[in-house]
């Protein structure tokens, strides 16, 4: 094993790798919410846009503070945006909520495979806590969407080919 900053407890290069792919990932969805954000004209759908982000950031907090514990630059954010406001409505919608439900749960489910992979990755204790953690807050943030797509009407169930 290569001593990294003289220490022997510092992230393996994969994890690192790992960990610099999520951070780029995180800030691309953050980027694309935003606009779906402006997009939504549902106020429930509004709200898991918002926890998405928040929960996008928070892991982003926590990814940035392990390579900053390892003496690892982390890569620089998008542009940071306003905050969101939920009375920010826009008159005509181009992105309708049905397709933002379909898109956002293609990407919360994207988070929580990337983080799984991260979490088998995780050799460290604290590592693997912090993986578990965040896994879990995204499932149940796409269990949300899922019962709100339900409820909306936004899940349709295949035709019958009769």
């Amino acid at each position: 094993m290569e001593l990294v900053n003289n220490n022997l407890e510092s992230l393996r290069f994969k994890e690192i790798f790992q960990i610099w792919t999520q951070l780029g990932v995180n800030n691309s969805y953050i980027a694309s919410n935003h606009a779906f954000f402006k997009h939504a004209a549902d106020k429930n759908l509004k709200v898991i846009i918002v926890e998405f982000i928040q929960c996008l950031k928070e892991e982003n907090k926590q990814l940035q503070a392990l390579l900053k514990d390892n003496g690892v630059l982390a890569p620089s954010a998008s542009i940071d945006y306003k905050k969101l406001k939920m009375g920010d409505i826009r008159g005509k919608t181009a992105i309708n909520d049905t397709e933002i439900s379909a898109i956002l749960s293609m990407n919360i489910a994207s988070s929580v495979i990337s983080v799984s992979q991260s979490f088998e990755k995780a050799v460290k204790k604290k590592y693997v806590s912090k993986y578990g953690e965040l896994h879990m807050r995204y499932a149940i943030l796409g269990a949300k969407l899922i019962q709100l797509s339900k409820d909306k009407g936004w899940l349709l169930a295949p035709a019958a080919n009769r």
